[in-house]
């Protein structure tokens, strides 16, 4: 209730609906081709990401009707929900630490990165949720092998990588974890076979159900992060990277930049940084299974983001919930320690951190929703610019745009040179709206920047006016029709 009462009352302080980047609009106005399209009978269309998320935001449209609520609402219950599941985590580990649970949930309630996704159409929280649920069930599963939390945890993480491929990666702890279950249970080479056949059978029928429209659209859609992600232990240590996004210049290397959470006010306050420390150290009295499910979680997920060639603050919430879970058990572990004289100067101690943790989300949260509200109303702004009829060519604000405004915006990054050309000749008149040193610096050789540069030879380019980095161009066609 906690985590639910102040996101809610962010939403409300800063009016902002969920959408703020061509990822968010993808989504979201995948949800609507979804719903549409299933309406109709007809398969599912294809998608860059899963479907997991989607289809969540397509049940909460039942209730909310086709609007952004719905994308943000399922975000919200999601990323709310995390709180009580780590709560249960750190008790599940320690039946007692009552004390490390609360301080643990407290902090993925008031946490600003997993708020700030909470508030976003993404699919971020979500994932996230069905990890940590699963994560809750092996931890029972670990403790009484019994086949129907085994096979809730494989419902739940099939769930997790259908939503976001990335937590497929957790089947290596969760497999590491059972097998030392099922060694400590003394089960035989066969009865390890079915367990683990089981598991398996569930993951791929519910990815095999995902895929089907694919085989009935025969082409192959959902996998577009998987075609375009590299790995190389190097990047880990570099500061400089290409990638699909273009070329990158970061003020980290990769490592450290994905290391950051464990001591960053965005993820782990700094006061509490020291209990993850004690959390490791009290993991040491646990049996193997849960040490390797909780340690393997982070270990597994952090050196795969170590080895690619992006930086993205939102990406270490995949291995957040150990991180917190270890916070919880280091708690527990100096509450026991200490004499009962000192234990009320600890519970200043982490409600001083909680404070600063929630005053950060207020920061982090409140410039997030001004700088999107504010391209809101950049793009309504450019809109009651631009003539009726007007062709707008456009990047960075494209879906903005398209979802706010009347405008007939079209994205430069998905046209060719032929693209260009006919716009240009319609007879419309046509304008292009960009960051001229982005396009020529991240985006050199790609098609934001071959595209730009046709439109620079092949027409006439005059600066309008500006809106912060972005330039608006009117492009003059009386050169191709001579």
């Amino acid at each position: 209730m906690i985590a639910l009462l102040v996101r809610f009352t962010a939403v409300t302080l800063t009016q902002f609906d969920g959408l703020y980047g061509q990822d968010s609009f993808a989504y979201f106005h995948y949800a609507l081709a979804l719903r549409q399209a299933l309406a109709a009978g007809e398969l599912p269309p294809p998608f860059f990401w899963p479907m997991g998320y989607p289809l969540l935001v397509l049940l909460t449209s039942l209730f909310t009707g086709a609007q952004p609520l719905a994308g943000q609402l399922s975000s919200i219950l999601a990323g709310a929900a995390i709180a009580p599941l780590v709560y249960l985590l750190v008790r599940a580990y320690h039946p007692s630490a009552y004390g490390g649970g609360i301080v643990a949930g407290l902090l993925a309630a008031t946490a600003a990165q997993l708020m700030l996704s909470s508030l976003s159409v993404m699919a971020d929280t979500a994932a996230l949720f069905w990890a940590t649920l699963s994560a809750w069930l092996m931890v029972r599963y670990v403790k009484r092998p019994s086949a129907r939390w085994l096979a809730a945890a494989a419902v739940t993480i099939s769930l997790a990588t259908l939503t976001r491929w990335v937590y497929g990666l957790l089947v290596i702890p969760w497999g590491a974890a059972a097998w030392l279950a099922w060694r400590q249970a003394g089960y035989s080479w066969r009865q390890m076979a079915a367990a683990a056949a089981t598991a398996v059978a569930i993951g791929l029928a519910l990815l095999t159900l995902h895929l089907a429209a694919d085989l009935g659209r025969g082409e192959s859609s959902y996998t577009g992060d998987l075609q375009v992600y590299s790995w190389h232990p190097s990047y880990a240590f570099q500061r400089e990277v290409v990638n699909s996004d273009g070329r990158f210049r970061y003020e980290y290397a990769t490592g450290y930049f994905y290391a950051r959470p464990a001591f960053h006010p965005a993820y782990i306050f700094p006061l509490l940084a020291p209990f993850w420390l004690m959390g490791l150290w009290a993991l040491r009295r646990q049996p193997p299974a849960l040490v390797v499910l909780l340690v393997g979680w982070l270990l597994t997920v952090y050196l795969f983001l170590a080895g690619v060639p992006w930086q993205n603050w939102r990406f270490p919430l995949s291995f957040f919930p150990p991180l917190l879970v270890l916070v919880g058990l280091g708690f527990d572990w100096l509450w026991r320690q200490l004499a009962a004289r000192w234990r009320p100067l600890l519970l200043v101690y982490c409600a001083l951190a909680l404070l600063g943790s929630l005053a950060w989300a207020v920061r982090d949260v409140g410039n997030f929703a001004t700088w999107a509200n504010e391209r809101k109303e950049t793009a309504v702004t450019i809109a009651a610019a631009l003539p009726p009829d007007a062709i707008l060519i456009a990047f960075d604000l494209t879906g903005t745009l398209q979802h706010y405004t009347a405008v007939d915006t079209r994205e430069i990054f998905n046209l060719t040179e032929t693209d260009l050309a006919e716009i240009v000749e319609t007879g419309s008149p046509v304008f292009l709206l960009l960051n001229p040193d982005n396009i020529q610096s991240q985006w050199a050789g790609k098609s934001p920047e071959r595209n730009f540069t046709w439109l620079q030879t092949e027409a006439r380019l005059t600066p309008v006016t500006t809106y912060g980095s972005l330039v608006l161009y009117e492009v003059e066609i009386e050169r191709l029709r001579d």
